[in-house]
């Protein structure tokens, strides 16, 4: 058994430098929770499934350096949390009419990391690094009265959590990364302006080696309906995408109950 009598030190470039120009693929899934109002408790409302499809590149600035780049094409799957049969409709309660699930559909979320020295401990094989991103900003919805049920109030804010693993090479049984995020309830829920249920969401996510190793609904999914996001683009000037621009953006198919996510072929 490894001793491990020395520090470890990486830089968090090398998997940038080893992926340079490769497209990747990761499976990611979990729970979805939410607190309907304070003083009641968590309740499981869906299971999620979801894939990113990504490109990893190692650039360079001439005033800073090297960095990292990754570009995702994103899709999650609300799903029912007993059978993991996917849903398209929702009801908040019984007195209350059914409304379209809008699932996620990102085609670009891009951006770039700084480097970062990782040092791994004596007697570990791999060191555990938690990233918090508070979040708070205008709510896209807000001030638009055609929104009002739609938006929980005039500022989004929340917390993503991102837990990665940093091994020693040939290191095996590393924990897989977890992706978690604290955020109002989604526009598509239609609870009312400034109603204060809150979500959680809680998934892991593994790297598989191949689209067809994918969520067997995911990859059924994107060759009938998202062909675009099997593949990731070098270079893309879209903004990044988001849930609820993406509802805003689709509010009209929404409207008429259209099955979701909308059909996007380029």
């Amino acid at each position: 058994m490894p001793d491990y009598t020395d520090e470890y030190e990486f830089s968090s470039l090398q998997f940038y430098r080893d992926n340079h120009g490769k497209q990747l693929y990761y499976n990611w899934q979990g729970e979805v929770w939410w607190i309907e109002e304070p003083g009641k408790p968590k309740e499981k409302l869906f299971s999620i499934v979801g894939m990113n499809a990504t490109k990893i590149l190692l650039k360079s600035d001439p005033e800073h350096g090297e960095f990292g780049y990754r570009l995702n094409r994103e899709i999650g799957l609300f799903c029912h949390p007993e059978t993991q049969e996917i849903l398209h409709y929702w009801q908040p309660n019984e007195n209350t009419p059914e409304v379209p699930i809008v699932h996620i559909a990102n085609r670009m979320v891009q951006g770039a990391v700084s480097e970062k020295k990782i040092v791994i401990p004596k007697g570990c094989g791999y060191t555990t690094k938690v990233i918090e991103i508070p979040l708070e900003y205008p709510h896209p919805l807000a001030g638009d009265r055609k929104f009002q049920d739609y938006c929980p109030g005039e500022k989004f804010k929340g917390v993503e959590y991102f837990t990665s693993h940093f091994s020693r090479p040939g290191v095996k049984d590393v924990p897989p990364a977890l992706w978690a995020r604290d955020c109002p309830w989604l526009p598509w829920m239609k609870l009312g302006y400034g109603h204060p249920a809150q979500m959680r969401f809680e998934t892991t996510i593994a790297r598989v080696n191949s689209f067809e190793e994918i969520h067997p609904n995911l990859v059924k999914l994107v060759r009938e309906k998202l062909p675009i996001y099997e593949f990731t683009p070098d270079e893309c000037d879209e903004p990044n995408m988001t849930s609820i621009k993406y509802f805003k953006k689709h509010f009209e198919s929404y409207l008429r109950g259209e099955i979701f996510p909308i059909e996007e072929t380029s």
